[in-house]
């Protein structure tokens, strides 16, 4: 029954999204736009306006200030009601000299395309998009995904964050602490990405990945990574748009797009 449900809903969205008379923009194209700020390092202009793109691109979304060091630092989350709660995550920061198109980048995009599809399609979950700032400051710090973890009292049926999904040959494999956690939990998941995207999904552990999961993990929240670690540009001033793909972005954007209208886990 809940995959029949599941159908009818993603015919729903589908539907709409085709014949809504505004199209709304595609994560690619939310992409080229954040990508002509640069790199976004913590306490620079380009990380404010960074900051500012997202919260044009939101409607209303809260800010979440913080310093560390100081050093500002600002967690973006938009909210949309419903009954289970579930979150999207990813960070919006990038390392020095290195403009982060894939690493942070393509999660903003995906992040800003998921918000214009749940705000004229509404989920029956509850769902949170957090962009959280600081993950890559001193290799992997995860300030924003720390600072919000340490104060969240939701009880999220599961969190996934998403890093480096937009490189053109896009491989997802488990990654391995996500799948010592909440082994269940990642094989449902994984499920459900061979069903949309066979030749991307692995259902093999690759990597132990450092990421902002491990800050949710660590307060009690049921999350779990999305990542290519396999990115030959991670880090580097290579890391530019032109190593990205709209095709890897529409895949993702579909995959989240069924973990956010399926009601069975």
């Amino acid at each position: 029954m809940g995959k029949y449900k599941f159908l009818k809903e993603a015919i729903l969205v589908l539907g709409f999204l085709i014949f809504s008379p505004v199209q709304a923009k595609g994560p690619y194209e939310y992409l080229k736009e954040f990508c002509k700020i640069g790199e976004r390092v913590p306490g620079t202009k380009s990380h404010l306006q960074a900051r500012d793109f997202i919260i044009r691109n939101l409607q209303n979304p809260e800010i979440d200030s913080f310093t560390v060091d100081d050093v500002g630092y600002y967690n973006i989350y938009k909210r949309f009601p419903g009954k289970e709660k579930i979150a999207i995550a990813g960070h919006w920061d990038s390392d020095p000299n290195c403009p982060g198109a894939n690493d942070g980048g393509s999660s903003v995009a995906l992040l800003l395309a998921l918000a214009d599809t749940l705000s004229r399609v509404p989920s029956d979950f509850g769902v949170d998009l957090l962009f959280f700032d600081g993950e890559d400051v001193d290799g992997a710090a995860l300030y924003g995904s720390e600072h919000f973890a340490s104060r969240c009292v939701d009880n999220y049926l599961f969190v996934v964050v998403i890093d480096m999904v937009g490189d053109r040959e896009l491989k997802i494999y488990k990654e391995g602490n996500s799948a010592k956690f909440f082994p269940q939990l990642v094989d449902s998941i994984w499920r459900i990405g061979k069903e949309i995207a066979p030749d991307v999904f692995s259902l093999q552990i690759k990597y132990f990945i450092k990421d902002d999961h491990i800050s949710l993990i660590k307060y009690g929240l049921r999350a779990f990574d999305v990542i290519d670690f396999d990115y030959p540009y991670w880090d580097q001033e290579e890391d530019t748009i032109d190593k990205c793909s709209k095709e890897s972005l529409d895949i993702m954007k579909k995959f989240l797009l069924s973990l956010i209208y399926r009601n069975n886990y």
